[in-house]
């Protein structure tokens, strides 16, 4: 009987020794993602700095550390909405905490800002250097009507709030980026008078003499950021390029030449990658020992 004992307690010991073997030979870093996690879903709108900082992050994201992105083109509103319900996972381009504040607050239980992608960004109304108008002010009594961009964006909300506090009387216009900005340029060729909606970092600045009309009163936001917002179980799902949206930050000639070369290039992936190439040195440092071991070693 007691020889029988013996043999049951030896096969139980033989047992969980090799089951331990079993588990150790399938174990995996816990800092390193499933392959099935890697992929992310970046929304973005079709704002000139949106489109350039959702591409650059995508093509790093692909190339430089191992996921799929999909990416979708969405106004605002729906870029927080989406992020919020986990229909995407991130959104590069958040001006907060002023700008964007009435779609963040919205879903806060289910959103998250990660990291800063640029600091002091700034929105105001944008006119031709030679223009007659300094400050807000001097649109008093005048009708030129103020070229504006989609609905939804902040921006719009600042300007209307603008023209309803110093009393003017002229046109807000609905539009987009690409139909501001080709008024802008039309009129900066024909000298004539133009007012804009308009915001830095934005590829017109270097490509134009323009400047912002004095705000006396402050309506239109300053001190704020542009942050990477994304969904908190995405977060938690997705640590490596959390990690890499912690660290990416630009700086002011980082943003403007990104803008500028993404705008410039025949195909925009070919700017993003000469822009890589020139920063080599800062994007190492975003993603490193982040990257899957099967890219470590290629």
């Amino acid at each position: 009987m007691k020889r029988k004992f013996l043999n049951i307690i030896s096969l139980m010991l033989t047992s969980i020794f090799f089951s331990g073997i079993m588990v150790s030979c399938n174990y995996s870093k816990p800092s390193q993602e499933k392959e099935d996690k890697r992929v992310v879903k970046l929304n973005y709108t079709d704002w000139t700095e949106s489109v350039a900082i959702t591409m650059m992050a995508a093509t790093v994201l692909e190339e430089k550390m191992g996921y799929r992105v999909e990416l979708k083109l969405t106004d605002v509103k729906s870029a927080y909405q989406e992020v919020a319900n986990q229909q995407a996972d991130f959104f590069p381009d958040a001006w907060l905490p002023y700008t964007q504040n009435q779609y963040f607050e919205q879903h806060i239980n289910k959103i998250d800002t990660i990291g800063i992608v640029f600091r002091n960004p700034k929105t105001g109304l944008v006119v031709p250097d030679y223009s007659k108008y300094i400050s807000i002010t001097d649109l008093t009594g005048d009708t030129i009507p103020i070229v504006g961009i989609d609905a939804g964006a902040g921006i719009m909300t600042s300007a209307d709030k603008a023209l309803k506090h110093y009393k003017l009387n002229n046109r807000l216009i609905t539009g987009s980026d690409d139909q501001m900005t080709f008024q802008m340029a039309d009129s900066i060729k024909r000298r004539r008078e133009i007012v804009v909606t308009g915001w830095e970092p934005h590829w017109i600045f270097s490509r134009h003499d323009v400047r912002f009309l004095e705000d006396p009163d402050n309506i239109f936001p300053t001190d704020e950021h542009i942050y990477v917002v994304g969904n908190k179980k995405s977060i938690e799902e997705h640590p490596h390029a959390t990690e890499f949206f912690r660290r990416m930050q630009l700086t002011d000639k980082q943003f403007n030449s990104l803008i500028d070369q993404v705008k410039m290039a025949t195909d925009p992936q070919n700017g993003i990658h000469q822009w890589i190439e020139k920063n080599k040195f800062v994007v190492n440092k975003w993603v490193k020992d982040l990257q899957p071991e099967r890219l470590k070693v290629m």
